[in-house]
């Protein structure tokens, strides 16, 4: 919020560029206001003085506590505020003559001429509705090329500015190209549009750039920089997500298909309820799943515990400032704690958004590439689940009968199930043994049994841990270093060595028992001795959840007394629970090894199959015959879709929005919509009263609470048609300002986060609501903007600069040139893969690892020992595997996006160590290798490959100049250094 307010007093001066131009409140007038008077006269109740907010249209016409009106329109002399900010007073003078900020001449005047003209306000500038306004005529005008250079060139005539030239066409097209590709153009490409003359040769090339499937892959980083995508979870266990990447595919793919933009709004906040056909809408969902998931919290934590609580809390209030923000730039989680203090959202709208999204959690979720599978599974759901719940119906009357035979039965089954399931368990009642906790690794820790008395050892079982809150993590405790002994006293004075694992290189690791020979070795007590710990988060712990210690075919460790040097007690931990045949939350069993317990499990189930077939006999001979024809009907018919749902091929997996999936841990799927409640300052621990779904009430004409509380999607859907209402001008807005920005380097507004009063104004606000109406009338066709833009006059500017129009306008608000601007590090990633030749063009599929990946507790992700020769590296940037926690180090140098937060604008900076990473990172290094060998095939002298190098990476011959510095230093130092140093140049990283 502060960042976007600073940006509001820069904007504060734009008045002055307009001294003929009737004063505009949103643009002239409210910049003044809350740069100079907010603070004391703003939003902020607790600093507010003598009562008067001028943010407020009553403040600013209402009458003060004098009996006086701020601002009586057309009168200067019967205006307060007139007065104030023009009297020599230093009593009366505001701001007051000691504030750090006093108003400047220019500011005064632009509020005495607004009061002078009538002083007309408006509601805020980005809550209004779409106002179209026909593109101005100006005399004289043979510059424009479409409706937007008027809007441009209308600007630039109030201020005295003038366009600059047309760039040369080798600027246009690498240009172009990088904006709309995201990869430099070949040397062919070039030279053929240089030689095209025919007069639609740029709107041609447009066409077919537009056409490229290149452009789904530039344009959908733009929108994954928003929706702030990663491949892992982030957080302090940043766990991969194996099946984020089906969303990144979907946003590639629906820009080059040019999706209506609404439909591709829709698709990604209620896909499955509005296009339920459709598999590619439930895909969509996985926008909603983008951001950061706290694995610890919904995994680890109980249920009913205020952590719990406010784990979910901040999960959906993610969804909700992603979702607004990313649509409708607003900051809607302002109003997390209390109504937001410069936007008109309350915080019952903040969390009546949260109530939209009460019913679904972050998961992976099923879907079926092939659309008639994927009906075909709709189909067969819609009969199963009829038939289910005729099941039910059927189950529960059968429940009510009874008989003596009846009754005879049940209680024969009852201690046969109840010993089946201590058996057969896979959710384990106990964790098993846990050491004290260490902060080195080389720590010893010993656990042992009792056997009672001395007997022959067949053979020994290890099973490591898997506890229910470590679910995730393969092994947990088992040492790495570990050897086993036995003895005949508890001391093991004279221990027998079993099997020594004490030097093993490399770390014991395994998710499996170890099975461990006897050796014929006698003996009545057995340890476990850990040399070397098993790293948990930052500390090194010893456990395992079983010993087993076989003995004439039996496992006589069973219920056995255990001791160690030391442990854990409490919950699923305690040291008798590694003998008491529970293996922690799922029997890892060793390959072709049968439990001891097998056949009596196996003859358990046979008597339980008996008997329940008898009582369902019985049952069924109570019931009337014509309900006992209907339960056979319907068992069969259910049978029937089951199969057919079994014989439906394996379905995919997206990591999205969704309210069905399989259990992890504590994190469960909700029964139904989760209550929602408008939390007292935000603390969970001062619920208020509860509110349903709904949204923000700022936009006239829409109903901001949705009159649905049923099934989920349909709140989901309810906001989907909210959002995308041709009558809400937020969304329109907001899309043709983030195209604008990515092609001119900054948008009409320059916060595409925050259309609210603490962002910027838009610097033309009628050529961004012309754009908005002409968008919606087009069909909502994103490459319909893209084509209006870069066909436009504006844009085929060149990007010189101007001494004089830079005194008048340096940041180049009005466009009287094109910005010059760094490549983002995708894209000269990219551009520098794409001119040694090794870029691999394949589209789609899991995330590449750019790094060495080792699963365990934490994640590791390792990236200076991924190999720059592996091909799998050659893929666009797009399909790289994205981490939150430990991010590429070349990327990140290079201004990357932070998958952890929404990043409408990247950051641009200029640093030693972006040139050090050009220069020495092993992916250059070795790209630039490849680029020398590219250019050795098309040049026999060093001077041939020079310029062949220049032509490609550049797309023009060196000069007399760089040819003479350049080719002896690559005689001197190799074709691969010379290649280097080109890929380092500022024409190479930045488009002019």
């Amino acid at each position: 919020m502060f960042r976007a307010f600073m940006v509001v007093v820069l904007f504060g001066v734009a008045s002055a560029f307009a001294a003929d131009a009737p004063v505009h409140y949103s643009r002239d007038v409210l910049p003044v206001l809350a740069s100079k008077c907010f603070t004391c006269h703003g939003p902020d109740a607790e600093h507010r003085k003598a009562g008067l907010r001028l943010d407020q249209k009553e403040g600013l016409f209402g009458p003060l506590k004098s009996g006086n009106i701020a601002v009586v329109p057309g009168d200067t002399a019967k205006s307060t505020l007139f007065h104030r900010v023009t009297t020599t007073d230093a009593e009366e003078v505001m701001p007051p003559a000691d504030a750090p900020k006093p108003l400047s001449e220019e500011e005064k005047q632009t509020l005495i001429r607004w009061i002078e003209e009538g002083a007309p306000w408006t509601g805020h500038w980005a809550f209004e509705p779409l106002q179209e306004s026909a593109p101005p005529a100006i005399e004289g005008d043979t510059w424009s090329r479409n409706p937007i250079d008027q809007f441009i060139r209308a600007a630039q005539v109030e201020r005295g500015l003038t366009p600059s030239p047309e760039a040369d066409r080798r600027t246009l097209i690498r240009r172009l190209s990088f904006d709309l590709l995201g990869l430099p153009p070949t040397p062919e490409e070039v030279d053929a549009f240089i030689r095209d003359a025919r007069p639609d040769a740029w709107e041609r090339l447009v066409d077919v750039m537009l056409a490229s499937p290149r452009y789904g892959e530039r344009w959908a980083r733009h929108w994954l920089d928003v929706a702030h995508y990663g491949d892992t979870h982030g957080y302090d266990k940043d766990k991969r997500r194996e099946n984020a990447w089906p969303y990144r595919d979907y946003v590639i793919n629906a820009l080059n298909g040019d999706k209506p933009y609404g439909r591709f709004i829709q698709e990604q906040i209620a896909g499955d309820a509005l296009y339920p056909d459709d598999p590619q809408a439930t895909v969509a969902l996985g926008f909603l799943a983008a951001g950061p998931w706290d694995f610890v919290g919904h995994v680890e934590l109980r249920e009913g515990t205020i952590d719990k609580a406010i784990t979910r809390n901040l999960d959906r209030d993610d969804i909700v400032s992603t979702v607004m923000a990313s649509v409708s730039s607003l900051t809607a989680g302002c109003a997390r704690c209390h109504d937001h203090k410069f936007d008109p959202i309350s915080q019952e709208d903040y969390y009546s958004l949260q109530a939209v999204f009460a019913g679904i959690d972050r998961a992976d979720r099923d879907f079926d590439d092939d659309p008639a599978v994927h009906r075909k599974r709709l189909e067969i759901a819609k009969v199963r689940d009829g038939l289910l719940r005729a099941d039910e119906r059927f189950k529960a009357q059968l429940k009510a009968l009874t008989s003596p035979d009846l009754v005879a039965v049940n209680e024969a089954l009852k201690p046969l199930e109840t010993r089946l399931e201590e058996l057969s368990r896979k959710d384990s009642p106990t964790n098993g043994y846990h050491s004290a906790i260490e902060t080195r690794a080389d720590e010893t820790k010993w656990v042992q049994v009792d056997l009672g008395a001395s007997m022959p050892l067949e053979k020994i079982r290890l099973v490591p841990a898997r506890p229910v809150d470590f679910t995730d993590t393969p092994g947990f405790g088992f040492p790495l270093r570990f050897k086993v002994e036995a003895s005949e006293d508890g001391a093991f004075t004279s221990p027998v060595v079993i099997a020594d694992y004490t030097e093993t290189e490399h770390g014991f690791r395994t998710d499996h028992a170890v099975e461990l020979d006897g050796k014929g070795v006698s003996g009545r007590y057995v340890r476990v001795t850990a040399t070397r710990l098993f790293k948990r988060l930052e500390d090194y712990v010893f456990a395992l959840a079983e010993l087993e210690i076989y003995s004439g075919g039996a496992n006589v460790a069973s219920g056995k007394g255990v001791s160690a040097l030391d442990s854990i007690d409490g919950g699923r931990w305690n040291t008798a629970y590694l003998v008491d045949g529970y293996d922690s939350h799922q029997r890892l069993e060793a390959p072709g090894v049968e439990r001891p317990e097998a056949a009596t499990i196996a003859a358990i189930e046979r008597a339980v199959a008996t008997l329940k077939a008898e009582r369902e006999t019985i049952t069924l001979g109570l019931l009337p015959e014509g309900d006992r024809a209907g339960y056979e009907e319907n068992q069969h018919a259910l049978a029937e879709a089951t199969a057919a749902w079994d014989a439906l091929p394996e379905p995919r997996k997206v990591f999205a929005g969704t309210s069905r999936y399989a259990r992890n841990g504590n994190f469960a799927p909700p029964e139904a919509v989760r209550p929602i409640h408008l939390l007292i300052r935000g603390s969970e621990k001062t619920p208020g009263p509860e509110v349903g779904p709904g949204t923000v009430g700022c936009i006239a004409g829409l109903e901001s609470r949705f009159g649905v509380s049923g099934d989920e999607s349909e709140r989901r859907a309810a906001l989907a048609h909210w959002l995308t209402d041709e009558r809400n001008p937020l969304p329109w807005r907001s899309i043709v300002n983030r195209v604008w920005h990515y092609h001119f380097g900054q948008g009409i507004v320059s916060t595409p986060n925050d259309f609210g009063r603490m962002g910027a104004p838009p610097t033309h606000p009628e050529l961004l609501d012309w754009l908005a109406a002409e968008f919606l009338k087009n069909g909502q066709s994103l490459k319909w903007l893209h084509r209006q833009i870069v066909t436009s006059a504006t844009y085929r500017q060149s990007s010189a600069s101007n001494p004089t129009f830079e005194s008048l306008d340096g940041g180049n608000q009005f466009l009287w040139r094109m910005n010059r601007r760094q490549l983002e590090a995708e894209a000269l990633r990219d551009a520098t893969l794409a001119v040694s030749g090794k870029l691999d063009l394949s589209m789609g599929g899991p995330g590449v690892n750019f790094f060495v990946f080792e699963d365990d507790h934490s994640p590791r992700y390792k990236y200076a020992e991924f190999d720059p020769a592996d091909p799998s590296g050659f893929r666009r940037s797009i399909y790289r595997f994205v981490v939150r926690s430990v991010p590429d180090p070349f990327m990140t140098n290079m201004d990357c996006a932070d998958p952890s937060q929404s990043v409408p604008v990247r950051n641009q900076t200029l640093t030693a160590i972006q040139a050090l990473s050009m220069l020495n990172n092993p992916v250059t290094v070795r790209q630039a290798a490849y680029f020398a060998e590219r250019v050795a095939q098309g040049g026999a002298t060093v001077s041939a490959q020079v310029e062949a190098a220049y032509r490609i990476a550049l797309n023009r011959g060196p000069s007399a100049e760089e040819l003479v510095a350049l080719a002896p230093y690559a005689e001197k130092n190799g074709m691969a250094a010379a290649c280097r140093v080109i890929l380092n140049s500022n024409e190479f990283m930045f488009v002019d």
